[in-house]
């Protein structure tokens, strides 16, 4: 199957989906009372579920939908990866602690019958903590590794445009993993999106000969996901908890990107950032 060249009428639906995905994500990862210690990512899902099915103004997507909850029997409205959870982290009643490393990443599904897609990662930190302190290494380290990972993801992007490779992303992006001395995980990938949440084309985040023209029209996400150790990774028994295999923590941002005639758009930025 090759990639869709998406017509304007269902570009303009994505572009107001994706809307959707990021100010849900913005909401949760600014929140104070979501984002600190003592709080369960279960309470998480609650905020998204209600997030995104609530009437929206702002976005004018009409009712909305979390596209993971009960996609291929995903329990959740969202994926929560805490530490060395690559993807896939079904919320639960684990307190998030001091120092944790979140990945949140949130989908909706909007009554146009389209998709939208982002995941951004923060360190959970207690109330009046100082990012930057130099006491504790290990939340030190963690900064580092989100970073880089936001790093990953935007030279991944800058080198779309018409006419390039798909795989020079995925090269882009591994030249800056391992300028840090970190791992790209290999077995999960971005994809396509629209009117399927995963379709082609499928984005690796490594080097790879992957031989696909870009060309305007398409829309796919970019999601790389960094560990400090190696990129190898297992599967819990839950079938969709997927992490690091050497326990070493992980850090993944997520855009979904449409090649325009020009260059590249980000369709899950703020609004008040320049696409």
């Amino acid at each position: 199957m090759r990639p869709i060249i998406h017509s304007p009428e269902s570009i303009r639906s994505i572009r107001l989906a994706c809307r959707r995905a990021r100010s849900v994500l913005d909401a949760v990862l600014s929140s104070d009372r979501l984002i600190q210690p003592g709080v369960t990512t279960d309470e998480i899902d609650d905020a998204v579920f209600r997030l995104i099915t609530e009437p929206d103004g702002f976005s004018n997507t009409g009712p909305s939908y979390p596209s993971p909850l009960n996609y291929a029997g995903f329990p959740k409205s969202v994926c929560t990866s805490v530490n060395e959870v690559v993807c896939h982290g079904i919320p639960d009643s684990r307190p998030l602690e001091h120092g944790d490393v979140l990945s949140v990443d949130i989908s909706v599904y909007t009554s146009d019958g389209v998709h939208g897609d982002n995941c951004g990662t923060v360190i959970v930190l207690k109330d009046g903590e100082n990012s930057i302190s130099e006491e504790n290494e290990d939340i030190q380290s963690g900064h580092r590794l989100v970073k880089a990972a936001h790093e990953c993801l935007m030279a991944g992007v800058e080198v779309c445009k018409p006419g390039a490779c798909l795989s020079d992303i995925g090269a882009a992006i591994m030249d800056v993993s391992d300028s840090y001395g970190y791992g790209s995980v290999r077995k999960y990938c971005g994809h396509g999106i629209g009117s399927e949440f995963h379709c082609p084309p499928f984005v690796k985040h490594y080097k790879n000969s992957d031989k696909v023209e870009l060309r305007p029209g398409m829309i796919f996400t970019i999601e790389p996901m960094i560990t400090e150790g190696h990129y190898e990774t297992k599967m819990w028994d839950d079938g969709w908890t997927v992490t690091t295999m050497d326990g070493g923590r992980s850090a993944q941002f997520e855009h979904t990107v449409l090649i325009t005639n020009s260059g590249v758009e980000i369709l899950t930025v703020p609004e008040d950032v320049d696409r």
